[in-house]
């Protein structure tokens, strides 16, 4: 028996797939500052958006793309593996990231987000994927580039940094 799929049959499994990882991107971050604690107001907390693995050596990766951090060095692992699918182009990508790891030095008010992408601007097969961290201000006039670490020292320098 041959079975055939109509294309609105496609779309709508692919949007059924699909339309909850959105909505994780999109919610509400989650805190990861506390347990027991009601919200803080985003004047008083950072925002971190990504492929995220670990948070300071906690695996929050079954939590979302979108959570909530008390300023100060947080160290961020991403996921090893990601994938993406463009429901509007009709591509995509599937990536393996290795062990990245960033250090940040999260403000109150400020958001950090990681972008992935590639560094021919299109999704031929084979192309190399970029990744990027942000820090943008708590306004939303300015964005800082910043870079995976490359050695410990920068975790440590990090760790004794103060907000």
């Amino acid at each position: 028996m041959t079975r055939s799929f109509s294309a609105a049959s496609v779309a709508l499994a692919a949007a059924t797939l699909l339309v909850p990882a959105c909505i994780v991107h999109e919610g509400e971050p989650h805190p990861l500052y506390t347990q027991n604690e009601p919200p803080r107001p985003p004047d008083q907390t950072a925002r971190l958006f990504g492929p995220i693995k670990t948070v300071d050596g906690e695996d929050v990766s079954k939590q979302g793309r979108a959570f909530t951090l008390l300023p100060g060095c947080h160290v961020v692992r991403l996921l090893e593996k990601v994938g993406h699918i463009d429901s509007h182009n009709g591509g995509g990508f599937i990536g393996t990231l290795g062990h990245t790891t960033f250090a940040l030095r999260m403000k109150a008010g400020y958001t950090y987000e990681i972008d992935l992408g590639n560094n021919t601007g299109t999704m031929r097969p084979l192309n190399q994927m970029t990744i990027q961290a942000w820090e943008r201000t708590a306004d939303g006039s300015g964005a800082t580039s910043i870079p995976p670490v490359k050695s410990g020292n920068e975790i440590d320098d990090c760790r004794s940094w103060r907000p």
